[in-house]
């Protein structure tokens, strides 16, 4: 949800100059708490340090990135688990 809720505001940057206004006078967190992010997340992009919103905006897009690319890992078990059966079964299911 964070990188939709940066797009939207990358997108509304360019019709509402408040944005850029906001960006330019250091009231961004300001704009952040707008949006749908972690805590963490907007504490992060409050304190980016850019010398132009176009920079922000980059920089923000590489944290965002980042961060769900951490939240997106799935510890999925191997494919092979069922597929060869334990010793122990095979053992016990011979006939003597």
């Amino acid at each position: 949800m964070s990188m939709q809720s940066l797009n939207k505001l990358v997108a509304r940057s360019i019709i509402d100059p408040g944005i850029v206004q906001a960006f330019a006078s250091g009231s961004m967190s300001e704009i952040l708490n707008e949006m749908d992010l972690s805590p963490e997340l907007r504490s992060t992009l409050g304190q980016l340090e850019a010398t132009s919103f176009v920079e922000f905006a980059i920089k923000a897009y590489r944290i965002v990135k980042a961060s769900e690319a951490r939240m997106l890992e799935i510890d999925l078990p191997s494919p092979m688990v069922g597929l060869i059966p334990d010793r122990d079964c095979i053992e016990d299911n011979q006939a003597a």
